[in-house]
């Protein structure tokens, strides 16, 4: 028979290894989203910095993972009696729902009570398990971190599509062995979304995305995060919405290098003397220069409407 003193190091012990083991999860979950978000996961960032953001978060929010299940409680009953019917909780719920009535051997019209719907945090039989645990965690903040940056990927298209048009993109072709991949125009677009990202009022686009991964704890519990059909579907959406979202910053300045095209086109027939290739150049540049100064206020516009919608769709489809 075991010793007191026993008994409560053994519990100790347990805690302690149950406490760890949810800070490795929020640890994983917040890193997904450092990986490959906007801002926050690009290389201007220091890694150690992101790893020291990411370590100072994840203590803050372990303690508090009993506060968010709680507040998903309160969310979920409509009603007040402190109790959860299916009726209602959403649909990407209900699952979990099921699972906890079968468990309890109750029918699926019970009502559960808070205790009862929270689902224990319980350590991996195998490191397998652990390892497909982590890579759920994982791909839940990647997924949100990705969705937003497919959207700010399509400023950089439309500075590749100016580039071809401008002239800016000519050593490629001319000398393909520059290895000049990187597009001025579209490295330009791409850090001014991320500019207006980041200062986006009330609160910066960065914040929103931190807020998002954090309201994920409140409805998908640690140790249980998945990536459904559906958000593998709107990051389809997303894709489509980047290319909307290029052409959209770049038509005004293809419409102004299509005008500079006809016009030094006629000019070429007309007057054969003038060497229209060499006029052609510092005319394109001109008017590249000009055109995007002009549309700058526009496209800070599309990304202000358009990012806040897109962390709203992602948060939806995750929690």
């Amino acid at each position: 028979m075991a010793s007191p003193a026993q008994f409560v190091g053994d519990l100790l012990l347990q805690t302690a290894t149950l406490q760890f083991y949810a800070f490795t999860l929020v640890l994983v979950r917040m890193s997904g989203l450092m990986i490959i978000g906007p801002a926050l996961g690009t290389s201007a960032v220091p890694i150690n910095i992101r790893i020291f953001l990411v370590l100072v978060l994840s203590m803050l929010i372990t303690p508090t993972l009993n506060n968010h299940s709680q507040t998903m409680f309160q969310r979920l009953d409509q009603n007040g009696d402190h109790l959860l019917s299916r009726d209602e909780i959403p649909d990407s719920m209900r699952d979990r729902f099921d699972r906890r009535a079968a468990e309890l051997q109750r029918s699926n019209t019970a009502t559960l009570s808070e205790a009862e719907f929270k689902t224990e945090l319980k350590l991996p039989a195998t490191l397998v398990n652990y390892l497909l645990v982590i890579i759920g965690e994982l791909s839940l903040g990647f997924v949100l971190g990705l969705g937003v940056r497919t959207v700010l990927s399509g400023l950089q298209l439309a500075g590749q599509m100016i580039d071809q048009q401008a002239g800016l993109a000519l050593a490629e072709v001319f000398n393909p062995g520059f290895n000049t991949n990187t597009s001025i125009s579209g490295t330009f677009l791409f850090m001014f979304g991320v500019t207006v990202f980041l200062l986006m009022e009330p609160v910066g686009g960065h914040l929103m995305m931190v807020s998002a991964i954090i309201e994920t704890f409140q409805t998908i519990p640690i140790g249980e995060a998945f990536i459904s059909v559906t958000v593998v579907e709107l990051l389809r959406d997303l894709v489509h919405q980047s290319l909307v979202l290029a052409i959209q910053v770049a038509a005004p300045l293809l419409a102004g290098m299509s005008l500079v095209a006809l016009a030094m086109g006629f000019l070429g027939h007309t007057v054969p003397q003038i060497n229209v290739l060499i006029i052609g150049f510092p005319i394109r540049a001109v008017t590249n220069l000009l055109i995007l100064s002009l549309t700058l206020s526009g496209a800070a516009r599309v990304v202000v409407d358009v990012i806040p919608k897109v962390i709203d769709h992602l948060r939806s489809v995750l929690v």
